[in-house]
């Protein structure tokens, strides 16, 4: 299944693809994911946590940074994982493409960030993501709190998120 987002982040897009990559510092961003340990540049292991209609999963799984364009601004993730419970598992290919935005009325770039993911669901979860229109909800929203998390985190008053990139 297919899944497309789209979100804008006050941010250069040379910034933006510094800061997106950066797992541990966006990870507090991601609704329901926790990383529980580090394994060489760019793999990490963690737990997400999502409600799918009724149903609450955990999932254990390992990411990966496969790919950073820093040319072309875009970036590629691997990630599976299984459910806690046995009910089965789920795996994505995920591509970020940075484009540039618009310029904010203080005279600030912008950029915007295309989300494009091949998600798999394996075993009994598989049922209740048949209803395609569930998991693009799901995604959508997702994606949404992202946003506001990292807009929050770019813009408090200590510029927290910014001075730990620096």
């Amino acid at each position: 299944m297919i899944l497309e987002n789209e979100f804008s982040v006050n941010l250069s897009k040379q910034m933006a693809i510094d800061v997106l990559t950066d797992v541990p510092l966006i990870a507090p961003c991601i609704p329901g994911v926790a990383i529980t340990a580090v394994s060489g540049d760019r793999t990490y292991k963690g737990e997400a946590t999502v409600r799918l209609g009724p149903v609450k999963l955990t999932f254990t799984g390992v990411g990966e940074i496969t790919e950073i364009n820093y040319d072309d601004y875009i970036a590629r993730v691997k990630a599976g994982g299984s459910d806690k419970k046995g009910r089965g598992g789920a795996d994505a290919t995920v591509a970020f493409e940075l484009q540039d935005g618009n310029i904010t009325e203080t005279g600030l770039a912008t950029t915007k960030v295309i989300v494009r993911t091949d998600l798999s669901l394996n075993g009994s979860i598989a049922q209740y993501g048949r209803a395609s229109g569930l998991i693009e909800g799901i995604a959508q929203e997702l994606t949404k709190e992202f946003a506001g998390n990292l807009e929050k985190a770019l813009s408090t008053e200590d510029g927290s998120l910014l001075n730990a990139k620096e």
